[in-house]
C-alpha cells in the first residue's frame, strides 16, 4: 500500500494523454498534489511544458496547445473550468477529476462546452497528498476560517466531514481497499465519519467491486484527543524536527527566516522521493544525522577534487566531465541544502534551551515521570522561551491531573508570573477539558492498573538507547494490540461486524486515519511496524486530516475554543481519589503499593506479624538469585536447543546400478598406459577420455613444446612416401577394421588389445622408419602426471597403471558421488565432512619409492558409502575409504623378515601399480537434528518449577530458623 506510487501511477497517466504539447492546469487543492508526486523532468518527458493555475485570469491564449486539467471536483474549481470552457484557451482539454463527479456536474460541464473542445474526461482518485510511502495528508489544517470541530469537541464541522469522507474514500480506491471499519468509540466524530464512510461505500458499491480476499483490509478511524501527547513533544528524528521547528508543507521548507541564507535555499524541496540523502535518514537521530551529514560531506568533497581542473588531462577525462557535471553539481546543491537545513536546526536548539526541555517532556510522556520541582525550575528559567514553558505545563497537567491539581495551578501562576500571557495560560484548563483524563478512553500514562503500572516498570528496566526518544506514541502500542488479535472490541468496535471472531483475524492491510491530524513521530512508528511485518505481509498505512507539529496542534486547539462553550476555559471539576491499596503476595511476600502504611515491602509471618525490611531483603533477595538461577538454566538450555547436532546410524546399502567417480592425480617417472577391469568383465584400457596426461622434466615441471604435432606430421611424410596401396603388418596383435596397422601407434594399439606389452619396438618396421626409438630416448628423462575423473562400475574392480618406472606419487585419490558434481551439494559434503573431521582422504600425498625393475605396489580399497542429510531435508551422498598397501619385489621368489620368519610368494606377479576396490555393502547416515521445542519447553518448565520450588524450600527453613533464633534472644532479654 504505497501511496506515493498511486498518486505517481495517477499523474503519470494523465499526462501520458494526449502525445502532444500541452499545458497542465490545476486547482489549489492538486498543485501541492502533483508537485509531491511528479518532478518538473518527468512532466517535461511527457510534453508538458506549461503548467499553470485554472483560476489565473491572465493565461494567455493558446490554440496550437492541448490542455490536461486534473481538479478537485468542488464548487471553485467546477466554476472555474467551466468558464474555462465557455471561452477556450487551447485546442482540446483533457478533463480528469481527483474524486467522484456527481451527475449534475457532468452535466454543468456538458452544457458549459459549448465549442466541443473537452475530449475527455475521467475520475483518478488521487485526492489526497502522499508525503510518504505509508502516509497520506488531507491537508486540512484547522484554522478559525476552515475549523474542524462543529460546537463541542464531539461534533464535526459539515464541511470538514465532507472533505474527509471524500478523503478517505479516494484513498480507498486508489489502493482499490474495500475494508471493514472499526473507530474508537468514545469518540462521536470517529463513528460519525465511519458510519459516513461505510454510506458512501455502499451506494457507490460498483465502484468497490474489488476482488474479495481472504481476510478484509480495515480501516480503524482515532481521535487525536486520545493522544494529545505525541503532537505537543519535541522531536529528534530528523523529519518531525524539521517539521517542528521550521515546518514542512507539502515537501518544501521556508529558510527566509534564516540568518545569512542564500538566496537559492530560501525555500527547498524535502521529499524522500527526490532527496536520496533525506530518503536514507528523515528517521535518523539528531545525534545521528550528524555523523552520516559528516560522511556526506566527505563524499561530496572527494569527488570535487575529481571534477577540478587539474584532474582533467585528457580527451575521455573532458567527456567524463561532461556527462557527470549535472550530477555533480546536483549533488553539491543537496550537500549545500542539507548542511544549512542540519546547521539552522542546531542554531534553534542551542537558542531555546531544547535539549533541558526535551528531557523535561520525555519524562513528562513515559513512565519515568518528572518532578514538580524540575518543572518548576524550567519554568522560572528566563533563558527558556515561553512557548516551550506553556508546552511543559500542558504535559504536567495531562500527566497529573487527578493527583496533583494544586501544583497544576501553582505552575499556571508561574506561567503568568514568566511571560506567558493569560490568554496562552488558559490553554492549560483547555486541553484538560478538551483532551483530559475524562475524554480519553484509553491509559495514556500507564497509572490505572497494576498491569500497566507493571508493563511501565518493565520497560523501564530494559533501558533506552537515547533519552531524547523514550516516548513511544499511543498508537504504538494500539496496532501491537490489533497485530496480536488483543485489540478490546469493547472499546474499538467494528460498524458492522461480518463474522464471529473478527477482531481475532490478523488483517493484512490497516488502514489508520486520525480525525485532528497525525505526526511525523507517528509515521516513524508505522514504518518501523512495515519493516518488520515484511516477512509476515502486514501492511499498515497512516493518514489524518493534516500532519501536526506543537504549533499548529495548540492553534488548532486555540481556534477550537473559541466556538465552544465558555466553560471550556474554567478549571475542569476536581475528582477526590485515593490510592488504593494493591497486594500483591508472592511466596510469602506482600508487595504494597499505596494505602495507609505507605509504600512498602512486607514479609507476612505465620503468626499474621508484619516486618517491614529496608530496601530488597530476605524472600526478596532469594528471589532474586532464584531468577539468576532459571535465567542462567534457561540461557543454557535455549543454546542447546538452538545447536545442530549430528546424528549417525548404520544402515545396508540398498542403491543398485549406480557408478562412481573416481578423482586422482598421481605422478609417474615413466608411464604407458592407466586401465581398469572390475567383476562385472568391464575393461577400460588405456584411458584418455576426462583424463589429462602432462610431461614431466626430471625436476618435475612441466614439458613445452608440442611434440605430439611434430610426430604426427612427420607419420604423415611416411604415409604419402608409402603410397595409398601400403599395409602394415600388426605382428599377431588385434587387426583394426580396417585390417592394416599403417603407423607404430597403431600397432602399440593392437599390442595393448591383444593384451602383450609393447617391448621392442626396434623389431617393428613401422616403428624404425618413425624413429620411434629415437623419440623414446628423448623422452627417457621425462615423467609423466595423470590427473582426472575416471567413472568405473560400483563392483569391486582394479585400477592399474602400467609404468617403466614403479616409483609414484598419489597427490590425490578420492572416490566422488554424483551428488558432489553440483556446486551447492558439494559444499555442504564439504562442511559436513569438516564438522565430522572426515575432510582427508588416506591416500592424498603417498609416496612410494623403488629402484628395482620388478617391482608391484598394491593398494587394497574398502569403499564405504555415505550420505549426509541435513536440516532442510536435503540429501548429499559421498564416498569414505580405507586402504591397506602392500608391495614386493618380483625378482625375488619369497623374503625373510627381522624374526626369522620366511614367506615364499606363490605366484609370480607382474609389474605395476594397482589399485584395488571393493564396494562395501554399509551405507554411513549423518543426519543433522535439533532438539524440538516440545522438548525445550518442557525442559524450561521444570528449570522453573524446580529452582522455585527448591528455593521456597530453603526461603521457609531460613526464615522459621531466623524466627526461632530472633525469639529466643528476645525471650532472653526479657529475662
Amino acid at each position: 500500500m504505497d501511496v506515493v506510487k498511486a498518486v505517481e501511477t495517477y499523474i503519470t497517466k494523465l499526462v501520458s494523454t494526449p502525445s502532444a504539447m500541452k499545458v497542465l492546469l490545476l486547482d489549489a487543492h492538486t498543485t501541492p498534489i502533483v508537485s509531491l508526486a511528479a518532478t518538473q523532468s518527468t512532466l517535461l518527458s511527457h510534453q508538458v511544458y506549461l503548467t499553470d493555475r485554472v483560476d489565473n485570469p491572465q493565461r494567455n491564449r493558446m490554440p496550437h496547445m492541448k490542455c490536461v486539467c486534473f481538479l478537485q471536483p468542488n464548487e471553485d474549481s467546477i466554476e472555474a473550468v467551466s468558464a474555462e470552457l465557455r471561452e477556450p484557451k487551447y485546442a482540446d482539454y483533457y478533463l480528469y477529476f481527483s474524486n467522484v463527479l456527481l451527475k449534475s456536474t457532468i452535466e454543468r460541464l456538458a452544457e458549459a462546452d459549448e465549442f466541443e473542445v473537452v475530449r475527455e474526461v475521467q475520475e483518478y482518485f488521487a485526492d489526497y497528498a502522499p508525503l510518504l510511502p505509508s502516509l497520506f495528508s488531507l491537508n486540512h489544517i484547522p484554522t478559525e476560517d476552515r475549523p474542524l470541530y462543529g460546537s463541542s469537541p464531539n461534533t464535526w464541522d459539515d464541511a470538514a466531514l465532507g472533505r474527509s469522507v471524500e478523503g478517505i474514500i479516494a484513498v480507498l480506491l486508489s489502493l482499490r481497499k474495500k475494508p471493514v471499519i472499526r473507530y474508537e468509540r468514545m469518540s462521536g466524530m470517529a463513528k460519525k465519519l465511519a458510519n459516513e464512510v461505510h454510506h458512501r461505500i455502499q451506494s457507490d458499491s460498483t465502484l468497490f467491486d474489488f476482488r474479495p480476499t481472504v481476510v478484509s483490509p480495515l480501516l480503524i478511524i482515532l481521535d487525536r484527543r486520545n493522544d494529545p501527547v505525541t503532537p505537543l513533544l519535541t522531536q529528534w528524528t530528523y523529519q518531525a524536527m524539521v517539521h517542528e521547528l521550521l515546518g514542512i508543507h507539502n515537501g518544501r521548507v521556508n529558510l527566509t527566516m534564516v540568518p545569512d541564507i542564500r538566496p537559492e535555499l530560501s525555500e527547498i524541496t524535502l521529499t524522500t522521493s527526490t532527496d536520496p540523502f533525506f530518503q536514507a535518514h528523515h528517521l535518523a537521530t539528531f545525534g545521528d544525522l550528524g555523523t552520516s551529514l559528516k560522511t556526506y560531506v566527505q563524499s561530496y568533497q572527494s569527488r570535487s577534487l575529481a571534477q577540478s581542473p587539474s584532474a582533467i588531462n585528457s580527451i575521455s577525462d573532458m567527456k567524463r566531465f561532461v556527462e557527470e557535471y549535472p550530477e555533480f553539481r546536483k549533488l553539491g546543491g543537496n550537500v549545500s541544502k542539507h548542511v544549512a537545513l542540519v546547521g539552522e536546526l542546531s542554531r534553534l536548539v542551542d537558542r531555546d534551551r531544547l535539549l533541558d526541555v526535551g528531557e523535561v517532556e520525555q519524562g513528562l510522556a513515559t513512565s519515568s515521570g518528572c518532578d514538580f520541582k524540575t518543572v518548576q525550575a524550567l519554568v522560572t528559567n528566563n533563558t527558556v522561551p515561553a512557548w516551550n514553558k506553556l508546552r511543559v505545563v500542558i504535559l504536567y497537567a495531562l500527566r497529573y491531573q487527578k493527583s496533583q491539581t494544586s501544583n497544576i495551578a501553582s505552575l499556571i501562576n508561574l506561567l503568568l508570573a514568566n511571560g506567558v500571557s493569560r490568554e496562552e495560560a488558559g490553554l492549560v484548563y483547555v486541553f484538560l477539558n478538551i483532551a483530559g483524563s475524562d475524554q480519553r478512553q484509553d491509559d495514556l500514562f500507564s497509572t490505572e492498573s497494576l498491569l500497566a503500572k507493571g508493563k511501565s516498570a518493565l520497560k523501564g528496566l530494559k533501558g533506552v538507547e537515547n533519552v531524547y526518544t523514550q516516548h513511544n506514541p499511543h498508537l504504538s502500542q494500539t496496532l501491537e494490540n490489533l497485530l496480536k488479535g488483543r485489540l478490546k472490541e469493547s472499546s474499538y468496535p467494528f460498524l458492522e461486524s461480518s463474522g464471529t471472531n473478527l477482531g481475532l483475524q490478523r488483517p493484512q492491510d490497516i488502514i489508520i486515519f486520525i480525525i485532528g491530524g497525525t505526526t511525523y513521530e507517528e509515521a516513524r512508528t508505522v514504518t518501523l511496524l512495515n519493516q518488520e511485518a515484511n516477512s509476515t505481509g502486514t501492511q499498515i498505512l497512516l493518514g489524518g486530516t493534516c500532519v501536526h507539529n506543537s504549533s499548529s496542534y495548540v492553534e488548532m486547539i486555540r481556534a477550537a475554543a473559541k466556538k465552544f462553550p465558555p466553560s471550556v476555559y474554567e478549571p475542569p471539576p476536581e475528582s477526590a481519589s485515593n490510592a488504593p491499596s494493591l497486594n500483591l503476595n508472592l511466596g510469602g511476600v506482600n508487595v504494597t503499593l499505596g494505602g495507609p502504611a505507605g509504600t512498602g515491602l512486607y514479609r507476612t509471618s505465620p503468626d499474621n506479624v508484619g516486618m517491614q525490611t529496608e530496601g530488597i531483603k530476605d524472600g526478596v533477595r532469594m528471589t532474586l538469585i532464584s531468577a539468576c538461577i532459571i535465567l542462567a538454566f534457561t540461557t543454557m538450555e535455549f543454546f542447546d536447543y538452538r545447536r545442530v547436532a549430528v546424528d549417525t546410524s548404520i544402515v545396508v546399502d540398498r542403491s543398485r546400478g549406480q557408478k562412481l567417480s573416481v578423482k586422482l592425480n598421481v605422478t609417474f617417472p615413466h608411464l604407458l598406459s592407466l586401465d581398469i577391469v572390475d567383476i562385472s568383465g568391464e575393461q577400460q584400457r588405456d584411458i584418455s577420455h576426462n583424463i589429462m596426461k602432462k610431461r614431466l622434466t626430471k625436476t618435475g615441471a612441466d614439458v613445452l613444446g608440442i611434440r605430439t604435432g611434430e610426430l604426427g606430421s612427420e607419420v604423415d611424410k611416411l604415409a604419402e612416401q608409402r603410397g595409398p596401396d601400403y599395409c602394415g603388418s600388426c605382428y599377431g596383435g588385434v587387426e583394426p577394421p580396417t585390417g592394416c596397422c599403417n603407423s607404430c601407434e597403431d600397432v602399440r594399439q593392437a599390442y595393448s588389445n591383444k593384451g602383450w606389452s609393447f617391448g621392442n619396438p626396434d623389431d617393428i618396421e613401422q616403428c624404425v622408419q618413425e624413429g620411434w626409438s629415437e623419440k623414446l630416448k628423448e623422452q627417457a628423462e621425462e615423467g609423466c602426471n595423470i590427473s582426472g575423473r575416471i567413472r568405473v562400475n560400483k563392483v569391486v574392480g582394479r585400477m592399474t597403471g602400467t609404468p617403466t618406472d614403479f616409483s609414484h606419487m598419489v597427490h590425490e585419490f578420492v572416490f566422488m558421488a554424483d551428488d558432489e558434481y553440483n556446486p551447492r551439494k558439494a559444499t555442504i559434503s564439504k562442511e559436513m565432512k569438516k564438522r565430522m573431521n572426515i575432510v582427508g582422504n588416506p591416500l592424498d600425498g603417498y609416496v612410494a619409492k623403488t629402484n628395482k625393475p620388478q617391482y608391484m605396489f598394491q593398494y587394497f580399497l574398502k569403499v564405504v558409502s555415505t550420505q549426509f542429510r541435513t536440516l532442510d531435508d536435503k540429501t548429499i551422498n559421498s564416498h569414505q575409504y580405507s586402504v591397506t598397501h602392500f608391495e614386493r619385489d618380483l625378482g625375488e621368489s619369497g623374503n625373510e623378515d627381522n624374526q626369522g620368519v620366511y614367506t615364499q610368494h606363490g605366484t609370480v606377479g607382474v609389474p605395476g601399480a594397482y589399485f584395488n576396490f571393493e564396494i562395501s555393502p554399509i551405507l554411513i547416515v549423518h543426519s543433522e537434528t535439533r532438539q524440538s521445542f516440545a522438548h525445550f519447553l518442557t525442559s524450561t518448565c521444570a528449570i522453573v518449577g524446580g529452582v522455585l520450588t527448591v528455593a521456597a524450600l530453603l526461603d521457609s527453613i531460613l526464615f522459621a530458623t531466623w524466627t526461632q533464633v530472633q525469639e529466643k534472644w528476645w525471650s532472653k532479654r526479657r529475662c
